[in-house]
């Protein structure tokens, strides 16, 4: 399963710090990180079991250095639609 996570950074020298230097575990892959230019905030694609596996290494990891939401997505490497949310008849036209 593919796990977004958002990061609203509220120290980010010792986020970023932080980041630099976590070794990840075996069953948990990053394959992005996207940060704004300022490092307060970072957007991040992870591959895991379940968004809990992903949530138990951040949270400890990084403290008090920033607030974090979590989302389990249907795609990580283009567009996508929900499968839970039916198209509408005639769109996309």
């Amino acid at each position: 399963m593919y796990v977004i996570v958002q990061h609203t950074v509220t120290d980010p020298a010792a986020f970023w710090s932080l980041t630099d230097s976590a070794r990840l575990p075996a069953h948990l892959q990053l394959h992005h990180t996207f940060p704004t230019p300022d490092g307060r905030h970072a957007v991040c694609v992870w591959e895991a079991d379940s968004v809990e596996d992903v949530r138990d290494l951040l949270e400890p990891m990084l403290g008090g250095t920033c607030r974090n939401e979590y989302f389990a997505v249907e795609n990580r490497e283009g567009r996508a639609r929900p499968s839970g949310v039916p198209q509408a008849a005639g769109a996309g036209r």
